[in-house]
C-alpha cells in the first residue's frame, strides 16, 4: 500500500485519485487529506516510482507541475507547494476517459 498525502492539493484530491488509480491499476481508498492505493491482487506490489510519475503527469496536465513537487518518503508520497502557492479552488479536470468515468 502507498499513501498519497493531498493536504496541500485538496481541491484536486478526487480527480487525482481517479487519475492515478486508473493509470497504475490500483484500488483507491479516500481519506480526509490523503488516499491509499492498494494492489488489486494480494501478491502484487505498487511501484512508488510509477505512482510519483503518474502524479507528476496529472499536475502537468492541469498546469500545476511547476508549482508543486512530489516527494516520496517511505510508503508515503507528499505533494508540496514549491513556491508557497495554493492549489486553485477549481482546478480544471484532465480531459480524458479517466476523469469522466469516475469510480
Amino acid at each position: 500500500m502507498i499513501t498519497v498525502n493531498c493536504s496541500e492539493v485538496l481541491p484536486i484530491q478526487q480527480e487525482l485519485l481517479i487519475y492515478v488509480s486508473d493509470d497504475i491499476g490500483a484500488i483507491p481508498t479516500m481519506k480526509r487529506h490523503e488516499f491509499v492505493l492498494s494492489p488489486i491482487e494480494n501478491d502484487e506490489t505498487i511501484d512508488q516510482v510509477e505512482v510519483t510519475t503518474s502524479i507528476r503527469g496529472y499536475l502537468d496536465s492541469i498546469g500545476q507541475g511547476k508549482n508543486f513537487g512530489v516527494i516520496s518518503k517511505s510508503e508515503t508520497i507528499f505533494i508540496k507547494s514549491i513556491n508557497g502557492e495554493k492549489m486553485p479552488g477549481q482546478a480544471k479536470p484532465v480531459h480524458s476517459i479517466r476523469s469522466c468515468c469516475g469510480l
